[in-house]
């Protein structure tokens, strides 16, 4: 049987974190994408590539750093481990990953396109986008219902 997702009571870390992933992300890609750039332009135009790349460096290590701790700041409401950030501990048997991926990278995906994730210590699934209020608001009803 499936578990339901919780919702998570303080959002703002867990936002904060995947977005500061997102830029890194995209950082990364657009530092490849001046490499390949910078290899294929004409030389001519290599003084101008070489300055984008030297630009670039010091931005994806930045944007990392800054990534990094935002993640590690994001822990799980339930265990207090920090479910965007791998470590050398072990996984919760319901814990998934893409594959070339590790856990936090694809716990990360996960909160991007579904606003959802799990856990890989205990294994829980959330939700960003449930309330808190309105789960329970509906276990009031259910009982008033009784």
């Amino acid at each position: 049987m499936e578990q339901r997702a919780r919702s998570v009571p303080y959002k703002h870390a867990f936002v904060i974190a995947v977005l500061s992933t997102l830029i890194f992300y995209l950082s990364v890609i657009a530092f490849i994408t001046s490499v390949l750039a910078f290899s294929t332009v004409a030389t001519e135009f290599k003084r101008g590539a070489a300055y984008t790349l030297a630009t670039l460096l010091p931005l994806c290590a930045l944007f990392w750093v800054i990534a990094y701790f935002k993640r590690r700041k994001a822990t799980c409401p339930l265990c207090k481990c920090t479910p965007f950030l791998d470590n050398l501990a072990h996984k919760h048997q319901k814990a998934f990953r893409i594959r070339p991926l590790n856990y936090g990278t694809t716990a990360v995906i996960n909160v991007l396109f579904t606003q959802r994730w799990r856990c890989m210590y205990c294994g829980t699934p959330f939700d960003i986008l449930k309330s808190k209020r309105g789960q329970e608001y509906s276990a009031y009803k259910e009982d008033e219902k009784k």
